[in-house]
């Protein structure tokens, strides 16, 4: 008996976006002599949905032809006549692969492959309902004009510290826990810093790297540093060992800062919790997420991620303090920085 023969070719399956490409043919099957070039046009694509579209594939006997799609080794459709399917339900900025097959209804098929990246989530993010969280009683008070927003600090801790003048109510000797740990020459004395960032964040095409000296400001004003110590951008490990009780410590001109964990702040709020901005406007998260410890591996270059948090349940990029360095900031802003001065 005549064996059927299912195709002729299965010819060019279009996605908007990189194909990859592939044919398969058995003794059913007339195979074209290479496989279909697979190029990018008629498709569509967003940050949760996908559109492929292929050409017919011709049963030399007549046979109905249908079509199954699958993705990510999981059958999303069967026996469909159309030359088209529509992916909903997906996930921003995801790589997907998947096959369709043609088949005779008879054992005989064809099959060429796909695959398309999502797009990544259409930002828009609005900073303004974090601002509340800011000391304003303290070292920091901030003014909103238009989409941008101005911090003006004191940079004075409103915790103890053995870097006050030792006359000061604050003034507490060091008791932590370095056996390491050397007290630096300076002290703690008021400054005058402004901060203007906007209060609509977004990544910028071309980054930029964060300088030594302030980078951003914690919610009771206290500024943060990035994970180089001065002048020459050196690691921190023997910087650390003058990091008081609370993980800080005054530069020369009397600017107190925080480089690793604010430990006064995660005591005081939670690990979880919102510690502050950078200067692009991103927010600053302690070490846990969802109850787990962060780690370099869960984040960006950047040091940072898109999540969603308890103040942006919608998702929001930001950084995170972690306890190996770069701590709190990796190869620069992920977005653009607003302007500092002191």
């Amino acid at each position: 008996m005549k064996k059927n023969q299912l195709f002729k070719t299965l010819s060019t399956l279009f996605v908007a976006t990189t194909i990859l490409y592939s044919c398969s043919s058995d003794d059913n099957v007339v195979a074209n002599s290479s496989p279909a070039v697979f190029t990018v046009s008629n498709g569509t694509l967003a940050e949760n949905t996908a559109t492929i579209v292929w050409t017919a594939a011709t049963d030399v006997d007549g046979d109905t032809v249908s079509y199954s799609v699958n993705l990510d080794g999981t059958e999303v459709a069967s026996e469909i006549s159309i030359l088209t399917y529509s992916f909903a339900g997906l996930t921003a900025a995801t790589n997907y692969t998947g096959t369709v097959v043609a088949s005779d209804g008879k054992g005989g098929n064809a099959s060429a492959a796909f695959s398309f990246t999502t797009a990544a989530a259409a930002t828009n993010y609005d900073i303004t309902s974090i601002l509340s969280k800011f000391d304003v009683i303290d070292a920091v008070s901030y003014s909103v004009s238009g989409n941008t927003v101005t911090f003006i600090t004191t940079d004075l801790p409103n915790h103890t510290s053995p870097y006050w003048d030792t006359s000061h109510s604050l003034y507490e000797a060091y008791n932590g826990t370095n056996s390491n740990w050397n007290q630096n020459p300076n002290s703690i004395g008021e400054q005058n810093i402004t901060f203007t960032m906007t209060l609509n964040p977004a990544e910028a095409t071309i980054k930029s790297a964060t300088p030594l000296g302030p980078i951003g400001i914690s919610r009771n004003g206290i500024v943060f540093f990035n994970q180089y110590a001065g002048p020459n951008n050196q690691a921190l490990t023997n910087e650390i060992n003058s990091f008081d009780q609370w993980l800080g410590h005054p530069a020369g001109g009397a600017l107190y800062h925080y480089h690793i964990e604010p430990t006064f702040l995660t005591d005081s709020f939670g690990k979880e919790a919102f510690l502050g901005l950078l200067s692009d406007g991103f927010p600053v998260y302690g070490p846990l997420e969802n109850g787990t410890t962060i780690t370099n591996a869960d984040l960006d270059d950047y040091h940072g991620h898109t999540s969603v948090t308890f103040d942006f349940p919608e998702g929001i990029y930001h950084y995170h303090i972690t306890n190996e360095d770069p701590y709190l900031n990796g190869n620069g802003f992920f977005g653009t920085a607003g302007t500092i001065t002191n």
